[in-house]
């Protein structure tokens, strides 16, 4: 049965949602600073993640550091079955000692990113596991259970074991190569001036053809997508480089104009540029 569970601040687990996803920010591109792991189901579902797309087959497992600009891009005329479990690394010290975390937390802090494909014996195995997770989870609210948590370590240390013996590299898809192509430009020249003649000139494609391909495979346009890019880079300046001005985060990122900058910022973040750097300089102060 499909649920969600807030079992505390440090863990999140969707078992076997269907609802339409619903996208928390514009365009549904976000980060957090959870590790996540994703499973699906059924469906059809283009995932990106930083520079990298993936077209999701029923029994692949994405592997997430968080930090990573990502989104579901679901088929809206199609079933979209996944389960998502969010979790803190930090909540690990509470149950595990601490040379045996580093091993546990490999596929998130050694490769950062990747996808498991799962063929069919092993995808029976890991739903089986994510099912019995789901008759073990507290309620909505409660504190994480010991079995809970002994169980989701039980799940990081099968998954690094074979992030260990595949030796994962990032695999490069999308419609003839090029929406990754593209997505591999803007990641390398977000914080530049990006036009489509660049991209068209890097790829030797037709402008037209990139804005087509790239909207068919992400669901959002090229520079919905760069601006994105550049507002997340820019709320993560903030957040670790606290005497960092409003201007230079804008010319770091990418943005020419100051009111350009602080215009997205707003519509994308909710507040201004100088209320969310100063709520983070004010964290920084009281901790």
């Amino acid at each position: 049965m499909p649920n969600t569970l807030r079992l505390d601040q440090s863990v999140t687990y969707g078992y076997r949602s269907e609802m339409p996803f619903q996208p928390p920010t514009v365009d549904g591109f976000h980060s957090h600073l959870h590790y996540e792991i994703y499973y699906f189901h059924a469906g059809v579902c283009t995932y990106i993640i930083g520079d990298r797309s993936y077209d999701l087959r029923p029994g692949d497992v994405l592997l997430m550091h968080g930090m990573t600009l990502h989104r579901p891009h679901p088929a809206p005329d199609q079933p979209y079955i996944r389960t998502i479990l969010h979790f803190d690394p930090s909540v690990l010290h509470n149950y595990i000692q601490a040379k045996h975390i580093t091993e546990l937390l490999y596929p998130f802090e050694q490769i950062g990113n990747c996808r498991l494909s799962l063929n069919p014996e092993q995808q029976a195995e890991w739903e089986q596991s994510l099912a019995s997770l789901q008759q073990i989870a507290p309620q909505a609210n409660e504190k994480v259970s010991l079995r809970f948590m002994m169980r989701m370590c039980d799940l990081l240390s099968l998954l690094a074991e074979r992030c260990k013996q595949e030796h994962i590299a990032y695999e490069r898809i999308g419609k003839s190569g090029y929406a990754q192509a593209i997505l591999d430009y803007i990641e390398a020249h977000y914080m530049h001036d990006i036009t489509l003649d660049h991209i068209a000139d890097h790829l030797h494609l037709s402008k037209p053809y990139i804005a087509s391909v790239f909207k068919q495979s992400t669901g959002t346009t090229v520079f919905k997508y760069l601006y994105n890019r550049r507002i997340t880079q820019a709320t993560l300046l903030f957040q670790y480089q606290a005497d960092l001005s409003i201007t230079e985060a804008s010319r770091l990122v990418g943005f020419k104009q100051l009111t350009h900058f602080s215009r997205l910022f707003k519509q994308m973040v909710g507040c201004s540029p100088e209320v969310y750097r100063a709520k983070w300089v004010n964290t920084i102060v009281d901790s």
